[in-house]
């Protein structure tokens, strides 16, 4: 998704992309003329046509990966986006046949925009050709769909890997999404278009490529600040008084969606040059992992990467000079066929793609699944002073009280670092390569996951109280008996009844202790103010306990944060809208848990 000064306006889904005896390559270093400006390969501080630069070595650690010849060959890719120029100069090389034009039907999947022809590039644009910039997987094999211009049903499932030209795609780039102003419910009997993507998606993920499996590779959000939903803006009522509006809480949480709330999403969320939160990014406990977005590219570097061809079209064009050092035919690309403005979380998703294919093709025996854990393994703790956001607020007594909203970086029972804004944190494509290069299938033993395993759903109904502005919350437990069960991901459904949801905190505590926020208060969901629900069977996940087993006893806690006074926000440009407080307790009705992952060696 771009970020929310460059939004791309669509009618349901909107922008956020034997032992292997591995030789190394001709390593022709950086001659891909614009690979110099490419930060997120290789950060040496430099503005990429912005007016300044980040800090040096906030990137993906490509660069010795792609000397040790882990280009991202031998994996396909599925950009499901605007479409994609697949006669691109930069791409051409590494189109594969499948491609297909969702209004037409032709194999041109015609990109009028130019959104997914800047992802293609991000994940796969040809590497050391002498010509313009370099993929971070720059001989994966990719095609396209233009989805975002036909979203019909048919469409999805052709471009999600119930289509020919995506039965042997191991990684879809999904830099796509939607708001939530009303609360979505995850009602599959009900619902039979969310029954139908949940069960490809986890189909495919799970038993495509004969067994294999693939990846559907989604962007967070770009709805920190404030978000758009059928022509209107909704921002926290401080919103043009303060810096830090909201707190410096998140008005859209990832985990709002149930597109991203499911565990068969990686959902990704973006870092900037500098190696912190893009300003825009939404975040979330169902962040996988953070990577390369950055910011607008005026005052601060964005994504250098291939546009639409020509200076007519996309979003370089004649118009654009003088508006950043590369734009509007400058002789750094006086044919306008790369862009410098690329952002957003849509350019996150594509930067993750682009990691987990070349650590594919650094070993052939790791599925998209390994791939992923060998990330996680050896990820950056981007970001590491970070403490997070804690909330003050006035109890029901009048005392000022301290809520630790969105917590600094924290260590699981497994030993793997979290943080709600980045996940399990940056990639290290480098040294994730470092750790599968050369490994027989005996060595891989450590790394490669067993065959996963999804549990059923453990529910219980409750009917707990949440008292008003208190820090203590309301909880309820759930003993889960599951010997030997590994985590790879946690699902949860929760149906709580109250009249101002956006007040609640609502957190899962792990047997070992270890606490995420699964929706972080003071958000954006304002649907109760026009007439919609509050948590009805609602979806939320977490990778927050990776690693960690299930058994033991579970935790759900919400806590009411908001008290009088701390129900208004701005509905723009109509007016200011004050939601009631409650006047009795919130009640926690009942909740459910299930768990992804696999069984203990």
């Amino acid at each position: 998704m771009k970020g929310n000064n460059m939004t791309l306006k669509l009618s349901k889904c909107s922008l956020a992309l034997l032992p292997l005896m591995l030789s190394t390559v001709s390593y022709a270093g950086e001659s891909d003329p614009l690979y110099k400006h490419q930060w997120h390969l290789k950060n040496t501080g430099q503005a990429a046509f912005s007016e300044n630069g980040g800090k040096a070595g906030n990137d993906l650690k490509t660069k010795q990966a792609h000397k040790k010849g882990a280009l991202g060959q031998g994996v396909q890719i599925s950009v499901v986006d605007t479409g994609l120029q697949i006669d691109h100069i930069d791409l051409a090389d590494n189109v594969v046949p499948g491609s297909m034009d969702l209004i037409t039907g032709s194999d041109y999947p015609e990109d009028t925009h130019g959104h997914g022809t800047a992802v293609g590039g991000i994940i796969a644009a040809v590497g050391f050709n002498g010509e313009g910039v370099r993929g971070i997987a720059p001989k994966a094999g990719i095609n396209g769909f233009n989805f975002l211009f036909e979203q019909s049903m048919n469409s999805w499932l052709l471009s999600h890997g119930y289509g020919e030209g995506t039965e042997n795609t191991e990684l879809f780039n999904q830099s796509y999404g939607s708001q939530a102003l009303f609360i979505p419910q995850f009602d599959l009997e009900n619902d039979p278009q969310l029954a139908i993507e949940n069960a490809v998606m986890e189909d495919v993920a799970s038993n495509s490529n004969n067994g294999r499996g693939a990846a559907f590779v989604s962007s967070a959000g770009n709805s920190y600040n404030y978000y758009g939903y059928a022509g209107y803006y909704f921002l926290p009522a401080d919103y043009f008084d303060v810096e830090a509006s909201n707190h410096g809480l998140p008005m859209q949480n990832s985990n709002m969606t149930n597109s991203k709330a499911t565990h068969w999403s990686t959902t990704v969320s973006a870092i900037n040059a500098n190696g912190e939160r893009s300003s825009y990014s939404t975040v979330g406990a169902n962040v996988f992992m953070a990577a390369t977005g950055g910011e607008y590219g005026s005052e601060t570097p964005a994504m250098v990467t291939t546009d639409l061809m020509g200076c007519d079209s996309g979003f370089n064009d004649s118009t654009g000079l003088g508006k950043n050092g590369l734009h509007g035919g400058t002789a750094d690309d006086p044919n306008c066929n790369y862009t410098s403005v690329m952002n957003g979380t849509s350019s996150a998703a594509p930067s993750m793609v682009g990691a987990i294919a070349a650590v594919m093709s650094a070993n052939p025996q790791l599925t998209t699944r390994d791939a992923k854990h060998v990330l996680a393994l050896t990820a950056k703790k981007t970001d590491p002073n970070n403490k997070g956001v804690t909330l003050t607020f006035t109890d029901i007594n009048g005392n000022l009280v301290e809520y630790p909203a969105i917590d600094g970086w924290q260590k699981n029972d497994a030993g793997f670092d979290y943080h709600l804004f980045y996940g399990l944190g940056r990639p290290n494509v480098s040294k994730a390569v470092q750790l599968v290069r050369h490994e027989s299938e005996d060595d891989l033993e450590d790394i490669k996951l067993p065959p996963q395993l999804v549990s059923q759903w453990h529910a219980k109904a409750v009917n707990v109280e949440v008292p008003d502005v208190d820090p203590n919350g309301g909880t309820a437990s759930l003993e889960i008996d599951l010997d030997d069960f590994v985590i790879e991901g946690v699902e949860v459904l929760v149906t709580i009844d109250h009249p101002r949801v956006t007040d609640l905190a609502i957190e899962l505590i792990s047997p070992e202790g270890t606490r995420s926020v699964l929706m972080t208060p003071r958000n954006g969901m304002y649907g109760q103010a026009f007439g919609g629900d509050a948590y009805v069977n609602k979806l939320l996940s977490s990778t927050h306990f990776y690693g960690e087993e299930a058994e033991g006893d579970w935790t759900l806690k919400v806590v009411d944060t908001g008290g009088e006074g701390d129900g208004e926000f701005i509905w723009y440009p109509v007016e200011n809208v004050t939601q009631a407080n409650n006047v009795s307790p919130g009640i926690i009705q009942n909740w459910s848990v299930r768990f992804i992952g696999h069984e203990e060696d």
